[in-house]
């Protein structure tokens, strides 16, 4: 009679619904009972009847991952269960101790990595999110390289095209200077050059010495050196250059 007032609950009862309350589940209790004992691989193997056997098993997922943490040393298990908790139980007055074993799980993790990287002492996911923001920082270091470097280029362009303008200015002021003076040494040779010999008194030949030149030849007899070339074209058929001067030989003086 009582198997069928229990079968008849069960029938009523809505899809999803547990009948019992999970901590009055035998294995439940069972689990407890081997936990206080010290009997940690029995109690655990209990716990999961309960997992497996229920669809909500918030509190056998909590003393599992416990157990695979304190005792057993394995946190990727224990970090599972203690999510599994949180999925039931978000809200719980334990949801934020359930959170604190969950980062100490991930730093026993991090502990157990080859050659201890992190000696212990670092949180594995502190390391990821600050990569993650070293990466974020480095993309933004990035940009700001870009258009720095677009900003010299625009600037390097402007100081040439400033640059370009004072230049033409100068050229046209520095050749306007250079024809002034050349103008001025021209009105000032033609003021000091002397006065040209009359022709009647100026030999119409030199024989060339030892140190002659054209210039210092010119320099003798017109009293200015610039008149060599005067002496050379009217020479051309004794010189073959303004330097094949011979010593003896007899030139025109024009």
């Amino acid at each position: 009679m009582i198997a069928l007032l229990v079968g008849l609950f069960s029938g009523c009862a809505p899809s999803g619904v547990e009948l019992v309350n999970e901590t009055d589940e035998k294995q439940y209790q069972l689990a407890q009972k081997y936990k206080g004992e010290g009997r940690m691989e029995e109690a655990l193997s209990a716990f999961h009847r309960v997992i497996d056997a229920r669809r909500d098993s918030p509190e056998s997922h909590f003393e599992a991952g416990y157990i695979y943490l304190d005792e057993l040393k394995d946190p990727v298990r224990a970090i599972y269960h203690f999510d599994r908790y949180l999925q039931f139980k978000p809200q719980s007055p334990q949801a934020s101790q359930v959170r604190q074993l969950i980062e100490t799980a991930q730093k026993e993790f991090a502990r157990q990595l080859p050659a201890q990287p992190y000696q212990g002492e670092l949180d594995r996911i502190d390391l990821m999110e600050l990569v993650k923001n070293l990466k974020l920082e480095n993309d933004s270091l990035k940009r700001d390289l870009v258009a720095a470097q677009a900003r010299v280029q625009q600037l390097q362009a402007m100081v040439g095209q400033a640059r370009s303008v004072p230049t033409v200015q100068n050229t046209q002021q520095a050749n306007a200077t250079q024809q002034r003076t050349t103008t001025a040494q021209v009105q000032q040779t033609r003021q000091t050059a002397p006065a040209t010999p009359n022709p009647a008194s100026v030999p119409r030949t030199h024989t060339v010495q030892s140190g002659d030149t054209l210039s210092t030849i010119s320099s003798r007899y017109y009293g200015t050196p610039s008149r060599w070339i005067d002496i050379y074209q009217a020479n051309r058929d004794r010189l073959r250059s303004e330097n094949a001067l011979k010593v003896g030989q007899v030139i025109r003086i024009p």
